[in-house]
């Protein structure tokens, strides 16, 4: 389910088949970044204020087209797509209207067409239904995404499973840049839950209708791009002449991470899984200038992770950095 494309193992912004019950209620929607301008099906799960952003749309006007190759030339799937469209369309203040442009032969490939297509493969296998594709200009901005559902599952449009409307609800809502809630309520589960819970998910919660209403009020389409709130040409910025860099190391019994900071400021820390959870926050305070080391024992609020391979991510007012972390034994 998840790919690696320029970068970490993030949250891969599909929907499984498989139904997950328990979690935290807490949190609520989260949306997508990944601060790469490539194509990517995989971005970290921020809140609608982290500083560095998100993928968002800069145009309210956003037009896709169907591949009938596979199930998707059934009966009933253009209105079901048109259905999921509409649902988001009908959220205020936000004014983006999807609509059904006609059918294309294009694939999942970058070509400036917003595709729905079915076929067996492009990243989504196993237990995988569907997965979004994005094309993120320099900014984050969404300049294209492509929606793969899987062909060796049965479809359907009759209200049983698997039903392409709520399925199209769900991945439409990634390519508005919503990545899964961390809501895990057993009724009234939002559309962006990350798992299929049938048709209940053609209709959005405030929780979606929350998030959406999110990229708009802080990218207001037909602006010019922005970077966590600021004009995306770096070369109008504060240089950070030390350059945010963050390394990790390997000991036995887990990990040493370590990073430079060339002035006073916040500093924020944390560890995530190859799905893209937060596992642990290591710092979460005011540094001075200098370099630091800070141990890992693989501590996380659910007990000691296990050995492999995690991520971690430091933002500062400056920028943010990553790195691969190997726990050791």
């Amino acid at each position: 389910m998840n790919t690696t494309i320029g970068g970490p193992r993030l949250a891969a912004i599909a929907v499984l088949c498989v139904t997950v019950l328990a979690g935290s209620q807490a949190r609520a929607f989260r949306m997508i970044q990944n601060t790469s301008p490539i194509r990517t099906s995989t971005g970290f799960r921020v809140a609608c204020d982290d500083p560095l952003g998100f993928a968002h749309r800069m145009t309210t006007s956003i037009s896709w087209r169907l591949n009938t190759a596979g199930q998707g030339s059934k009966p009933g799937v253009v209105a079901a797509l048109q259905n999921a469209m509409a649902s988001w369309n009908s959220v205020a203040p936000a004014t983006y209207t999807l609509s059904y442009a006609g059918t294309t032969g294009a694939g999942f490939v970058t070509d400036g067409i917003n595709t729905v297509l079915w076929a067996s493969g492009n990243g989504c296998t196993g237990g995988c239904l569907a997965l979004t594709a994005l094309v993120l200009a320099p900014g984050q901005a969404i300049t294209e995404a492509d929606v793969s559902f899987n062909d060796a599952v049965t479809w359907n449009t009759n209200g049983t499973d698997y039903d392409v409307e709520a399925i199209a609800a769900h991945e439409l809502g990634h390519s508005l840049g919503i990545h899964h809630t961390e809501l895990t309520k057993p009724r009234d589960r939002p559309t962006m839950y990350a798992y299929y819970f049938g048709i209940a998910g053609r209709s959005l919660e405030t929780d979606d209708r929350d998030a959406l209403n999110c990229a708009f009020n802080r990218y207001p389409p037909g602006l010019a791009p922005l970077v966590a709130g600021i004009p995306s040409d770096a070369s109008a910025q504060p240089a950070n002449h030390a350059g945010l860099m963050l390394t990790s190391r390997p000991r036995p019994g887990g990990a040493i991470l370590r990073f430079a900071l060339a002035s006073t400021e916040r500093v924020r820390l944390e560890l995530f899984d190859v799905a893209g959870r937060e596992l642990a926050t290591l710092v979460n305070d005011v540094r001075d200038a200098g370099d630091y080391e800070v141990p890992w024992d693989g501590a996380t609020g659910a007990g000691r992770a296990s050995s492999g391979i995690y991520f971690a991510r430091i933002v500062t007012p400056e920028g943010a950095a990553h790195a691969s972390v190997i726990l050791a034994d």
